[in-house]
């Protein structure tokens, strides 16, 4: 599987890795605004003109991510309004 970054949409395509490359899928990375620890705001915005992205499908420790992880650099942080972050 091939993740391609799409920053004119701010979406990520799936693509087959091998010939004929044919596109399987679409998403995004979307906005949870349910964060609240101790009384501090923790939600986090969406990713938008990603600037990076690594992908694996080995396991990342235990979890949610023993099935692999997708990070992503996102270029603009609203929630809290900071410099670029990690998603």
């Amino acid at each position: 599987m091939l993740v391609v970054s799409s920053q004119g949409n701010n979406s990520y395509l799936l693509y087959q890795a091998s010939a004929p490359y044919t596109q399987v899928g679409r998403f995004r990375i979307g906005v949870n605004l349910n964060g609240m620890e101790n009384g501090r705001e923790t939600s986090i915005d969406g990713s938008a003109e990603t600037d990076g992205l690594a992908v694996t499908h080995l396991p990342v420790g235990s979890g949610v991510w023993q099935q692999g992880m997708l990070v992503v650099q996102d270029g603009h942080n609203h929630l809290p309004d900071a410099n670029q972050a990690f998603k």
